[in-house]
């Protein structure tokens, strides 16, 4: 075939097309049911019980609703398990819309301090384009849920309760996005005629402004509250008025930093035993950077099931629209046959997928159980999602182990339950800063 395309390759494509004789009847299940229902082999489901060997009580499932708060949700989920096992609480849930305004309000000033660091450069230089770009979304890390943790604490849901807009986050960020873009031009054009000094002075004023927009659509988050609450044999707990830092340090109290991103992210020029992070990413300036510790998919695996038999849920990453059955609450492997209904084999590759752009680090959940078969080796794993009890069995989703492998990108793991080795060699490990491109951030 020459370069162009010429009408005697598309009359060979549409005779070959035809001589095809299973083409009609896939084409008909397809342009009937849609591509999806017509890949899918449901008997999938029946390989993979909804019961599990290790499955922890972590309460019900929380609903981020139409909001990219997962990372928030699945970090808040992993905390709430303390109190539930502590005070011996049947359920409890903790604030999102408070962690969610300061996460907006520092994300705000992390981008309008990048933009001031860059206002001599072109404004459509390639850093300045990916601020620009990424000025405000809902996405996040787990070192940004540590970050914002160790700065402002934590609420129960009761203190700051969801609103319209937090739940929606859709026009909230068209604003905000609209607002900080403006003002990134201001900033700019300030720094130029009159020095960084001043420029910043009017940051403050422009994030006063951003602030009170914050407080309108998710409300003031509090300063302090009363924490009241009914353990499972129903008697009544009230606790002296406390600031939501106080609350952490008190009922949670977990070392936020005794926590290893373990990560199996083999992209191309990527080694193991490395430390990877973008400074470009983040919420909290001064923060926790947000790193990828490259390691290798069994010591993830061996971390996640130390941590679930003693009842510690796990925070992970991972690419969740990548052969999933949302409504039921499925994550394999083999869910969607190509090769059957299109007579195509796709890219099936980790690393080289991650390279192509075809894979995503697109949603956080946690780990709350796994099937470990005879033979000592998991088979499937206990999901929390954070999309409603209406998705799924309750709210939660099995995942195959095969799925595992293929599609999740990180494990955050407490060290406690790290092989002495994993230990140093992550404390050992150099850091090394890379560009923002990649799917992963």
């Amino acid at each position: 075939m020459d370069s162009s395309l010429t009408l005697d390759n598309i009359a060979s494509f549409r005779e070959a097309y035809q001589k095809d004789e299973k083409a009609k009847i896939v084409s008909n299940a397809v342009t009937s049911c849609g591509i999806g229902k017509a890949l899918v082999d449901l008997s999938r489901n029946r390989k993979l019980p909804t019961v599990f060997s290790i499955d922890l009580d972590c309460g019900k499932v929380t609903n981020q609703k139409r909001s990219g708060r997962c990372w928030m949700f699945a970090g808040l989920n992993v905390l709430r398990k303390k109190l539930i096992d502590t005070l011996g609480i049947a359920d409890i849930e903790l604030s999102q819309a408070y962690l969610q305004f300061y996460d907006k309000l520092e994300k705000g000033n992390f981008f309008l301090e990048k933009i001031l660091e860059r206002s001599t450069e072109d404004i459509a230089s390639r850093e300045n384009v990916f601020l620009l770009d990424s000025a405000l979304g809902d996405g996040g890390h787990w070192a940004m849920f540590v970050s914002l943790v160790r700065k402002y604490g934590i609420v129960p849901s009761y203190a700051m309760p969801d609103t319209a807009v937090s739940c929606d986050t859709g026009e909230l960020n068209v604003l905000l996005s609209k607002v900080l873009k403006r003002d990134a031009f201001k900033l700019r054009e300030c720094a130029k005629k009159k020095g960084t000094k001043e420029a910043r002075k009017l940051k403050e004023r422009m994030l006063s402004d951003y602030y009170r927009v914050l407080s309108v659509c998710l409300g003031l988050p509090p300063k302090d509250f009363v924490f009241e609450y009914r353990d499972k044999e129903k008697n009544f707990h009230r606790e002296e008025r406390m600031t939501p830092l106080a609350f952490y340090e008190k009922h949670i109290g977990t070392t936020l930093a005794e926590y290893v991103p373990l990560s199996h992210v083999p992209l191309a020029g990527w080694k193991k035993n490395v430390r990877y992070a973008a400074p470009l990413v983040n919420n909290v300036l001064g923060g926790e950077p947000v790193v990828f510790f490259a390691t290798d998919m069994k010591t993830i695996k061996q971390g996640a099931i130390a941590s679930l038999k003693e009842n510690e849920p796990l925070w992970f990453a991972a690419d969740v629209g990548e052969q999933s059955l949302r409504k039921e609450g499925v994550l394999d492997a083999s869910l969607y046959d190509y090769e059957s209904v299109f007579g195509i084999d796709l890219l099936h590759d980790k690393g080289k997928r991650l390279d192509m752009r075809i894979a995503h680090c697109s949603h956080a959940m946690c780990l709350t159980g796994v099937n470990i078969d005879d033979e000592g080796k998991p088979d499937r794993w206990k999901v929390e999602n954070s999309w409603g009890k209406e998705n799924g069995f309750d709210g939660f989703y099995v995942m195959s182990d095969e799925w595992f492998t293929d599609n999740v990108f990180q494990v955050i793991v407490n060290r406690k339950y790290l092989p002495k080795k994993v230990v140093e060699s992550y404390d050992g490990s150099k850091l090394v800063e890379v560009d923002p491109y990649n799917t992963l951030f």
